[in-house]
């Protein structure tokens, strides 16, 4: 698995605890921005995975992973309108998780078919999006706490199927 560096872990801390500070509505608003950029990720990912792959379930997998993000963020969306009735999000200066680290690095990865390590980052994204929703829904309220749990387990979810699909990569070659 890839290890991330010191300072991608010091931003990561610095996210996390900026996150763990954020009200309700601001949470909210943030992770339904995230599900979109994460959403746009796995779509431009794709794109340069059809454009430079010689393995056709890359860009299916990336797109299936883009779907889910934006049905997170419609999850998300229907609950901030049900809480705050129809108000407009909530402007939240923290970098997104998943989509912050390294996406020029994975494009070029991709570009050059250095397929393993792509998926290895992208787990190593999904998983850090599990534990963070697993941390929100423990300290979060009661209705809140039921979204943040379901959506970990997406989260692992998406870690599995990139799991698997490096797997079946590894045992191909």
């Amino acid at each position: 698995m890839r290890e991330f560096s010191n300072n991608e872990k010091r931003e990561l801390k610095e996210i996390i605890g900026r996150l763990s500070n954020l009200d309700e509505r601001s949470v909210l608003s943030y992770w339904i921005s995230a599900e979109i950029d994460e959403a746009e990720m796995y779509n431009r990912l794709a794109n340069i995975a059809e454009e430079y792959s010689w393995d056709e379930r890359i860009p299916i997998i990336f797109r299936k992973l883009a779907e889910e993000s934006l049905n997170h963020a419609e999850i998300l969306m229907a609950e901030y309108k049900r809480r705050y009735r129809g108000a407009e999000l909530v402007s939240v200066d923290v970098p997104g998780i998943e989509t912050g680290l390294g996406l020029r690095e994975l494009e070029e990865h991709l570009r050059n078919g250095r397929i393993g390590e792509v998926l290895e980052v992208l787990m190593e994204n999904e998983r850090m999006a599990r534990d963070v929703y697993s941390y929100l829904s423990e300290n979060s309220d009661e209705g809140t706490r039921e979204i943040f749990r379901n959506l970990a387990r997406i989260e692992e979810g998406h870690y599995q199927k990139l799991a698997r699909l490096r797997e079946e990569l590894i045992r191909r070659t």
